[in-house]
């Protein structure tokens, strides 16, 4: 579905590279996290599939096909695309900034409108909102928006930069677990970008994690990376050492702590 084939990007000005040789494979209906430290190359990947960045060197291959050889606008309208902060127009509404991603897909006004509230129905955003503007929304509500103009045109691919990361630790739970069951619901492949690795194994079917110039240090399951790190920079940075976790009994309940004593969940 997405393949990349020895790529390398080196921005103009730099004499360092912020991508080198990297190759993968994103298998079709798969959830692939690219997990690593700010710097590390993980949004310049994300932006080759779409032809947002090029490539230096190497290929980039959606559905078989070169995207060097694709039309950048069309390529851009047949992958959902979600960020960090919404991404929303603030003169528009929440259904507008949905309903016109559809109408540039070439659906018809009525058809764009009626697709938007089927989306911010899909993420159980309160159709009361839908009128308002991004500016009269919570952050998690224009996030919400925002998957919706990502979902809109029911993509076979969507690509996710840091989507909750601008989000109150409840709201992104609430998010991540709605985007699980939408992708279930939809059978679509995502790519998904961040720097949090307990987001990464809770979203991911297979993590990649990621050193300086998006080398790869591990690429597997979360259950994978957990139990075999590769090497002490995985474990350092999945923070294995303090993951350990010790049932104990405190007031007459079995509970999990961590290595340094902090409660971690309860054994019912």
């Amino acid at each position: 579905m997405i393949e990349f084939c020895g790529v390398s990007k080196t921005y103009a000005g730099t004499h360092t590279p912020a991508v080198e040789e990297f190759s993968y494979t994103v298998e079709e209906g798969s959830t692939t996290v690219f997990v690593g430290p700010s710097g590390c190359g993980k949004t310049t990947l994300l932006r080759m599939v779409n032809r947002m960045v090029t490539p230096t060197s190497g290929q980039v291959r959606v559905r078989g096909n070169d995207v060097a050889d694709e039309d950048p606008v069309e390529l851009r309208r047949s992958i959902g695309y979600v960020m960090q902060h919404s991404g929303l127009m603030p003169h528009r509404t929440a259904v507008d900034n949905v309903a016109d991603i559809a109408r540039l897909a070439g659906a018809g006004k009525r058809q764009a409108r009626q697709r938007a509230m089927e989306m911010l129905e899909l993420v159980n955003l309160d159709p009361a909102l839908a009128g308002r503007y991004p500016g009269e929304l919570s952050g998690g509500q224009a996030q919400r928006v925002g998957v919706a103009r990502g979902l809109v045109n029911r993509p076979d691919i969507i690509m996710m930069d840091e989507p909750f990361a601008a989000v109150d630790p409840v709201v992104r739970r609430k998010l991540q677990n709605e985007i699980l069951a939408i992708r279930d619901r939809l059978s679509t492949t995502v790519l998904m970008v961040t720097h949090d690795i307990d987001e990464a194994f809770k979203m991911g079917d297979q993590v990649l994690v990621l050193g300086e110039h998006a080398a790869i240090e591990q690429a597997g399951s979360p259950e994978d990376i957990m139990a075999h790190p590769a090497n002490a920079r995985v474990r350092d940075f999945v923070g294995l050492d303090g993951r350990t976790l010790t049932v104990v009994d405190r007031d007459g309940s079995r509970v999990l702590v961590d290595a340094s004593g902090t409660v971690k969940g309860m054994l019912s």
